[in-house]
């Protein structure tokens, strides 16, 4: 399946995660903006980290949790009032909470397979692992040397992380070294 069909299928199906996203801004308001993520609304964010999986060819697994990897975030949207700053504190684990019907959708139309709609799960509850431990032996370690998994993980994180419009990306050094890391673990 195309990327802009999976995109059209989510917004026939699942219409009000859609709308969520799409009003679910990243910044507090107009004065203070979220410097990790200029684009504002999550909808624009997801469909930048759905373009790079599209771009980079990455497979199904990875183009999947590259749509629903933030679901979650509308309903874990908090302020912080010390700065004005919003926080989506826990927003993988509602995430993939909401991931789980889409996903068994999926299943029933045969659009992915059990295997696939695992893995999907595991990529979109750990996909902001390596922001918080970004040495790639500690993640295979912690993911018991599984290499697709790694290399999915690392492929959805480069999609997450340039599909924003923010000063500090990481750069495309980085994701290759992680990517030899893994090869070499």
């Amino acid at each position: 399946m195309k990327m802009y069909q999976l995109i059209e299928w989510f917004q026939i199906h699942f219409p009000t995660i859609h709308k969520d996203l799409l009003a679910c801004k990243h910044n507090y308001d107009d004065k203070f903006f979220n410097p990790y993520h200029l684009e504002s609304d999550c909808w624009s964010h997801t469909m930048m980290v759905c373009k790079i999986a599209e771009l980079s060819e990455y497979d199904t697994v990875v183009q999947v949790a590259a749509l629903l990897h933030d679901i979650g975030k509308p309903a874990s949207r908090e302020i912080n009032p010390d700065n004005n700053h919003v926080q989506f504190s826990g927003h993988e684990v509602l995430s993939v909470t909401m991931a789980e019907d889409v996903l068994k959708k999926m299943i029933e139309e045969k659009m992915i397979s059990m295997a696939e709609k695992k893995e999907i799960i595991k990529l979109t509850e750990h996909h902001s692992f390596l922001y918080k431990h970004n040495e790639s032996n500690k993640m295979m370690q912690y993911f018991n040397g599984d290499k697709k998994f790694g290399k999915h993980l690392v492929e959805l994180m480069r999609c997450d992380s340039l599909g924003r419009f923010s000063p500090s990306l990481p750069s495309e050094e980085y994701f290759q070294k992680l990517f030899d890391m893994i090869e070499a673990f």
